[in-house]
């Protein structure tokens, strides 16, 4: 069960993430289009982050915008997705790369291996 979120957790996720990424206030700020003054009031939970500033921030830093409602160190992450009640860091890494790749046979091809790896498809 989800406990809402206050704006300071909010604002310490984004805070976490962006230095994890070595980026500094001014160029993320940047980004979103506010001044940097503005995203350290996020970051302090001083001032409520709007549902679009937040997916400009979560584009900028590019996570899911669950990102900032998640507890660091989950090791699951709820999805709705086919079905799937959860998903592991490493599958949703692999399908973070997988999207990025713009060649259909490609995608075809690491799904082929997959399936063999997985035992699902006869040598």
């Amino acid at each position: 069960m989800y406990r809402i979120k206050d704006r300071k957790f909010i604002g310490r996720r984004i805070k976490e993430k962006r230095e994890e990424l070595s980026l500094s206030q001014e160029r993320l700020a940047e980004a979103i289009g506010v001044t940097y003054q503005q995203l350290q009031r996020y970051e302090y939970g001083k001032s409520h982050v709007n549902t679009d500033r937040l997916q400009a921030i979560s584009n900028a830093l590019d996570v899911p915008i669950t990102y900032f409602f998640e507890e660091p160190g989950d090791k699951k992450i709820k999805i709705m997705e086919r079905g799937l009640p959860y998903i592991s860091p490493e599958e949703k890494e692999f399908v973070e790369y997988l999207r990025k790749i713009d060649n259909t046979e490609y995608k075809k091809g690491i799904l082929l291996f997959l399936q063999l790896a997985a035992g699902r498809v006869k040598k």
